[in-house]
Protein backbone atom coordinates (compact mmCIF):
# COMPACT_ATOMS: atom_id res chain seq x y z
CA UNK A 1 0.00 0.00 0.00
CA UNK A 2 1.36 3.28 -0.96
CA UNK A 3 1.21 6.25 1.58
CA UNK A 4 0.36 9.52 0.55
CA UNK A 5 3.07 11.57 1.47
CA UNK A 6 4.97 9.96 -1.24
CA UNK A 7 2.82 11.93 -3.61
CA UNK A 8 1.54 14.84 -2.13
CA UNK A 9 4.44 15.80 0.51
CA UNK A 10 3.62 16.59 4.12
CA UNK A 11 0.96 19.81 3.70
CA UNK A 12 -1.05 17.29 1.45
CA UNK A 13 -1.22 15.22 3.72
CA UNK A 14 -2.57 17.45 6.36
CA UNK A 15 -4.87 18.59 3.97
CA UNK A 16 -6.33 14.93 3.41
CA UNK A 17 -6.18 14.42 7.58
CA UNK A 18 -8.38 17.56 7.88
CA UNK A 19 -10.78 16.32 5.46
CA UNK A 20 -10.56 12.87 6.68
CA UNK A 21 -11.54 14.21 10.57
CA UNK A 22 -13.69 16.99 10.31
CA UNK A 23 -15.62 16.27 6.53
CA UNK A 24 -14.15 19.76 4.71
CA UNK A 25 -14.99 19.76 1.47
CA UNK A 26 -11.90 20.84 -0.47
CA UNK A 27 -11.17 22.08 -3.92
CA UNK A 28 -8.09 20.34 -5.50
CA UNK A 29 -4.76 21.64 -5.80
CA UNK A 30 -1.15 21.51 -5.91
CA UNK A 31 -1.21 20.89 -1.96
CA UNK A 32 -4.66 19.46 -1.40
CA UNK A 33 -6.24 15.87 -1.95
CA UNK A 34 -9.49 16.18 -3.98
CA UNK A 35 -12.34 14.28 -2.59
CA UNK A 36 -12.10 11.74 -4.95
CA UNK A 37 -8.40 11.05 -4.02
CA UNK A 38 -9.75 11.15 -0.28
CA UNK A 39 -12.24 9.14 -1.26
CA UNK A 40 -9.71 6.09 -3.03
CA UNK A 41 -7.43 6.46 0.01
CA UNK A 42 -9.82 5.69 2.47
CA UNK A 43 -11.10 2.48 1.15
CA UNK A 44 -7.59 1.54 0.63
CA UNK A 45 -7.28 2.33 4.06
CA UNK A 46 -10.19 -0.36 4.77
CA UNK A 47 -8.60 -3.18 3.26
CA UNK A 48 -9.86 -2.95 -0.31
CA UNK A 49 -7.30 -3.60 -3.22
CA UNK A 50 -6.68 -0.44 -5.70
CA UNK A 51 -8.79 -1.39 -8.25
CA UNK A 52 -11.33 -2.31 -5.50
CA UNK A 53 -11.37 0.92 -4.48
CA UNK A 54 -11.00 2.79 -7.92
CA UNK A 55 -14.26 0.83 -8.71
CA UNK A 56 -16.01 2.10 -5.87
CA UNK A 57 -15.11 5.80 -6.50
CA UNK A 58 -15.81 5.52 -10.16
CA UNK A 59 -19.37 4.81 -9.55
CA UNK A 60 -19.20 7.97 -6.80
CA UNK A 61 -17.89 10.43 -9.50
CA UNK A 62 -20.56 8.97 -11.85
CA UNK A 63 -23.19 9.43 -8.81
CA UNK A 64 -22.22 13.31 -7.38
CA UNK A 65 -19.73 14.67 -10.22
CA UNK A 66 -15.88 15.16 -9.79
CA UNK A 67 -14.86 15.76 -6.89
CA UNK A 68 -17.32 13.86 -5.06
CA UNK A 69 -19.97 16.09 -4.15
CA UNK A 70 -20.99 15.20 -0.91
CA UNK A 71 -23.92 18.25 -0.98
CA UNK A 72 -25.11 16.82 -4.28
CA UNK A 73 -28.96 17.32 -4.99
CA UNK A 74 -30.63 15.49 -8.10
CA UNK A 75 -32.27 17.80 -9.90
CA UNK A 76 -35.87 16.53 -9.56
CA UNK A 77 -35.31 13.68 -7.99
CA UNK A 78 -34.61 12.11 -4.62
CA UNK A 79 -31.00 11.40 -4.73
CA UNK A 80 -28.76 13.00 -2.17
CA UNK A 81 -25.27 13.19 -1.46
CA UNK A 82 -21.64 11.22 -2.65
CA UNK A 83 -23.64 8.18 -3.60
CA UNK A 84 -27.56 9.85 -4.29
CA UNK A 85 -28.84 7.70 -1.78
CA UNK A 86 -32.66 8.75 -1.82
CA UNK A 87 -34.74 10.71 0.44
CA UNK A 88 -37.61 8.77 1.82
CA UNK A 89 -35.17 5.61 1.64
CA UNK A 90 -31.24 5.04 2.66
CA UNK A 91 -31.00 8.89 2.76
CA UNK A 92 -32.85 9.82 5.50
CA UNK A 93 -36.02 7.30 6.11
CA UNK A 94 -34.83 3.42 6.22
CA UNK A 95 -34.38 2.04 9.71
CA UNK A 96 -30.90 1.84 10.91
CA UNK A 97 -29.84 2.69 7.01
CA UNK A 98 -30.20 5.91 6.46
CA UNK A 99 -27.54 9.13 5.85
CA UNK A 100 -28.80 11.43 8.40
CA UNK A 101 -29.62 9.09 11.34
CA UNK A 102 -25.72 7.64 10.88
CA UNK A 103 -24.33 10.94 10.74
CA UNK A 104 -26.79 12.18 13.67
CA UNK A 105 -24.71 9.12 15.83
CA UNK A 106 -21.77 10.93 16.22
CA UNK A 107 -23.11 14.52 15.75
CA UNK A 108 -21.47 15.02 12.59
CA UNK A 109 -23.30 17.28 9.73
CA UNK A 110 -25.12 14.58 6.89
CA UNK A 111 -23.37 16.88 4.31
CA UNK A 112 -19.76 15.69 6.05
CA UNK A 113 -17.27 13.93 3.53
CA UNK A 114 -15.84 12.08 6.04
CA UNK A 115 -19.33 11.02 7.10
CA UNK A 116 -21.11 9.88 4.20
CA UNK A 117 -17.55 7.80 3.41
CA UNK A 118 -18.34 6.33 6.87
CA UNK A 119 -21.76 5.39 6.19
CA UNK A 120 -20.83 4.02 2.90
CA UNK A 121 -18.50 1.66 4.84
CA UNK A 122 -21.10 1.11 7.41
CA UNK A 123 -23.54 -0.39 4.89
CA UNK A 124 -21.14 -2.41 2.91
CA UNK A 125 -20.06 -3.99 5.91
CA UNK A 126 -22.96 -4.07 8.03
CA UNK A 127 -25.44 -5.51 5.16
CA UNK A 128 -24.60 -8.23 2.75
CA UNK A 129 -26.26 -7.53 0.04
CA UNK A 130 -24.78 -4.58 -0.96
CA UNK A 131 -21.74 -6.30 -2.22
CA UNK A 132 -18.83 -6.13 -0.05
CA UNK A 133 -17.84 -9.90 -0.28
CA UNK A 134 -18.45 -9.45 -4.10
CA UNK A 135 -16.67 -6.56 -4.49
CA UNK A 136 -13.62 -8.06 -2.06
CA UNK A 137 -13.60 -11.19 -4.74
CA UNK A 138 -13.03 -8.99 -7.40
CA UNK A 139 -10.00 -8.68 -9.56
CA UNK A 140 -10.30 -6.02 -12.14
CA UNK A 141 -11.39 -2.68 -12.39
CA UNK A 142 -14.22 -3.14 -14.21
CA UNK A 143 -15.57 -6.05 -11.91
CA UNK A 144 -15.16 -4.12 -8.89
CA UNK A 145 -16.90 -1.51 -10.75
CA UNK A 146 -19.48 -3.03 -11.74
CA UNK A 147 -20.55 -4.63 -8.49
CA UNK A 148 -20.86 -1.85 -6.82
CA UNK A 149 -23.22 -0.15 -9.44
CA UNK A 150 -25.43 -3.66 -9.13
CA UNK A 151 -25.53 -4.44 -5.36
CA UNK A 152 -24.63 -0.90 -3.68
CA UNK A 153 -25.97 1.61 -6.07
CA UNK A 154 -29.00 -0.60 -7.67
CA UNK A 155 -28.85 2.34 -10.42
CA UNK A 156 -31.80 2.63 -13.22
CA UNK A 157 -29.56 4.62 -15.51
CA UNK A 158 -26.54 2.76 -14.86
CA UNK A 159 -24.05 4.13 -17.44
CA UNK A 160 -21.86 1.34 -17.17
CA UNK A 161 -19.10 2.08 -19.26
CA UNK A 162 -18.95 5.85 -17.97
CA UNK A 163 -18.54 4.62 -14.56
CA UNK A 164 -15.68 2.24 -15.38
CA UNK A 165 -13.70 4.69 -17.08
CA UNK A 166 -13.86 6.94 -14.52
CA UNK A 167 -12.71 4.50 -12.32
CA UNK A 168 -9.51 3.70 -14.42
CA UNK A 169 -9.13 7.12 -14.58
CA UNK A 170 -9.15 7.57 -10.70
CA UNK A 171 -6.74 4.24 -10.53
CA UNK A 172 -4.41 5.95 -12.91
CA UNK A 173 -4.00 8.76 -10.86
CA UNK A 174 -4.31 7.94 -7.34
CA UNK A 175 -2.89 4.31 -7.50
CA UNK A 176 0.85 3.31 -7.06
CA UNK A 177 1.81 3.43 -10.79
CA UNK A 178 -0.31 6.66 -11.33
CA UNK A 179 1.20 10.26 -11.47
CA UNK A 180 -0.74 12.11 -9.61
CA UNK A 181 -3.51 13.29 -11.34
CA UNK A 182 -4.20 16.63 -13.77
CA UNK A 183 -1.90 20.10 -12.76
CA UNK A 184 -4.97 21.99 -13.96
CA UNK A 185 -6.52 24.58 -12.34
CA UNK A 186 -9.70 23.09 -10.82
CA UNK A 187 -10.07 25.88 -7.54
CA UNK A 188 -12.86 28.09 -7.33
CA UNK A 189 -12.90 32.36 -6.38
CA UNK A 190 -14.26 33.18 -3.30
CA UNK A 191 -17.32 35.80 -3.50
CA UNK A 192 -18.93 38.41 -1.24
CA UNK A 193 -20.59 41.60 -1.16
CA UNK A 194 -18.43 44.06 -3.22
CA UNK A 195 -17.10 41.37 -5.87
CA UNK A 196 -18.15 41.36 -9.91
CA UNK A 197 -17.47 39.63 -12.82
CA UNK A 198 -18.14 36.50 -14.84
CA UNK A 199 -17.84 34.42 -11.65
CA UNK A 200 -20.45 36.34 -9.85
CA UNK A 201 -22.73 36.15 -13.03
CA UNK A 202 -22.76 32.27 -12.97
CA UNK A 203 -23.12 32.59 -9.35
CA UNK A 204 -26.42 34.45 -10.05
CA UNK A 205 -27.20 32.23 -12.81
CA UNK A 206 -27.38 29.03 -10.29
CA UNK A 207 -29.02 31.11 -7.61
CA UNK A 208 -32.18 31.53 -10.52
CA UNK A 209 -31.26 28.14 -11.31
CA UNK A 210 -32.36 27.39 -7.62
CA UNK A 211 -35.66 29.50 -7.43
CA UNK A 212 -34.24 32.91 -6.38
CA UNK A 213 -34.63 36.39 -8.34
CA UNK A 214 -31.47 37.86 -9.00
CA UNK A 215 -30.43 39.24 -12.28
CA UNK A 216 -27.48 38.10 -14.11
CA UNK A 217 -25.48 41.28 -14.43
CA UNK A 218 -21.94 39.92 -12.56
CA UNK A 219 -22.02 42.46 -9.64
CA UNK A 220 -22.94 41.26 -6.13
CA UNK A 221 -24.98 43.55 -4.74
CA UNK A 222 -27.14 43.58 -1.77
CA UNK A 223 -30.32 41.14 -3.93
CA UNK A 224 -27.57 38.44 -4.45
CA UNK A 225 -26.40 38.68 -0.98
CA UNK A 226 -29.79 38.27 0.42
CA UNK A 227 -30.13 35.59 -2.42
CA UNK A 228 -26.52 33.61 -1.35
CA UNK A 229 -27.81 33.20 2.61
CA UNK A 230 -31.19 32.45 1.29
CA UNK A 231 -29.68 29.26 0.12
CA UNK A 232 -27.41 29.00 2.50
CA UNK A 233 -30.13 28.74 5.47
CA UNK A 234 -32.21 26.39 3.10
CA UNK A 235 -29.47 23.80 2.85
CA UNK A 236 -27.72 23.69 5.87
CA UNK A 237 -24.89 26.29 5.34
CA UNK A 238 -23.40 28.48 7.76
CA UNK A 239 -25.36 31.86 6.10
CA UNK A 240 -22.67 34.55 6.22
CA UNK A 241 -23.92 35.62 2.57
CA UNK A 242 -19.84 34.56 1.64
CA UNK A 243 -19.65 32.03 -1.28
CA UNK A 244 -16.96 29.70 -0.76
CA UNK A 245 -16.32 25.83 -1.52
CA UNK A 246 -19.30 24.67 0.83
CA UNK A 247 -21.95 27.15 -0.71
CA UNK A 248 -20.44 26.33 -4.13
CA UNK A 249 -20.30 22.61 -4.05
CA UNK A 250 -23.76 22.80 -2.86
CA UNK A 251 -25.00 25.06 -5.59
CA UNK A 252 -22.96 23.65 -8.47
CA UNK A 253 -25.07 21.14 -10.06
CA UNK A 254 -23.62 18.08 -12.56
CA UNK A 255 -24.46 18.97 -16.12
CA UNK A 256 -25.15 16.45 -19.05
CA UNK A 257 -26.30 16.43 -22.32
CA UNK A 258 -30.35 16.72 -21.90
CA UNK A 259 -30.14 19.49 -19.06
CA UNK A 260 -31.77 22.28 -19.31
CA UNK A 261 -32.65 25.98 -17.34
CA UNK A 262 -30.56 28.77 -15.95
CA UNK A 263 -27.33 26.44 -14.55
CA UNK A 264 -27.05 25.71 -18.35
CA UNK A 265 -27.20 29.16 -19.40
CA UNK A 266 -24.21 30.23 -16.98
CA UNK A 267 -22.20 27.53 -17.92
CA UNK A 268 -22.52 27.86 -22.21
CA UNK A 269 -22.12 31.81 -20.71
CA UNK A 270 -18.59 30.62 -19.31
CA UNK A 271 -17.74 28.61 -22.42
CA UNK A 272 -18.42 31.15 -24.50
CA UNK A 273 -15.93 33.53 -22.32
CA UNK A 274 -13.59 30.82 -23.32
CA UNK A 275 -13.83 31.19 -27.00
CA UNK A 276 -16.59 28.45 -28.06
CA UNK A 277 -19.57 30.08 -29.80
CA UNK A 278 -22.85 28.93 -28.28
CA UNK A 279 -26.04 30.54 -28.75
CA UNK A 280 -26.84 30.69 -24.50
CA UNK A 281 -29.99 29.45 -24.52
CA UNK A 282 -30.08 27.23 -21.24
CA UNK A 283 -30.82 23.68 -23.43
CA UNK A 284 -27.85 21.03 -23.09
CA UNK A 285 -27.32 20.18 -26.76
CA UNK A 286 -25.15 18.54 -29.31
CA UNK A 287 -22.96 21.99 -29.72
CA UNK A 288 -22.70 22.39 -25.75
CA UNK A 289 -21.68 18.95 -25.25
CA UNK A 290 -18.81 19.36 -28.11
CA UNK A 291 -17.67 22.93 -26.81
CA UNK A 292 -17.54 21.35 -23.19
CA UNK A 293 -15.35 18.34 -24.45
CA UNK A 294 -13.68 20.59 -26.44
CA UNK A 295 -12.99 22.46 -23.58
CA UNK A 296 -12.15 19.58 -21.02
CA UNK A 297 -9.29 17.89 -23.44
CA UNK A 298 -7.60 21.55 -23.91
CA UNK A 299 -7.21 21.97 -20.46
CA UNK A 300 -6.47 18.33 -19.39
CA UNK A 301 -9.90 17.15 -17.87
CA UNK A 302 -11.49 13.86 -18.40
CA UNK A 303 -13.53 14.25 -21.47
CA UNK A 304 -16.83 12.88 -20.77
CA UNK A 305 -18.72 15.92 -21.86
CA UNK A 306 -20.05 16.00 -18.22
CA UNK A 307 -19.65 19.37 -16.25
CA UNK A 308 -18.82 18.27 -12.56
CA UNK A 309 -17.10 20.20 -9.93
CA UNK A 310 -13.57 19.77 -11.66
CA UNK A 311 -14.91 21.53 -14.95
CA UNK A 312 -16.77 23.93 -13.15
CA UNK A 313 -14.07 25.30 -11.25
CA UNK A 314 -11.66 25.37 -14.37
CA UNK A 315 -14.30 27.15 -15.56
CA UNK A 316 -15.38 29.82 -13.25
CA UNK A 317 -12.70 32.42 -11.73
Amino acid sequence: MRTSTTRRGLAGLLAAAAAAVLGVVAAPSALAASNDEIAFDYFVGKGLTERQSAGIVGNLIQESGSPINPYANQPSGPGMGIAQWSEGGRWDTDSRDNMVWYAGLSGRSRYALAAQLDFTWYELSTFSGYGLADLRASTSVSTATTVFMQKFERCGTCATTQRIAYANDVLAKYGTGGTGGSTTETSLPVLRSGSSGAAVRTLQYLLRASGRSVTAAGSFGPATDSAVRSYQSAHGLTVDGVVGNNTWYSILPVLREGSTGEAVKGLQRELVDAGYSLTVDGSFGPATTSAVRSYQSKVGLVVDGVVGNNTWGSLVD
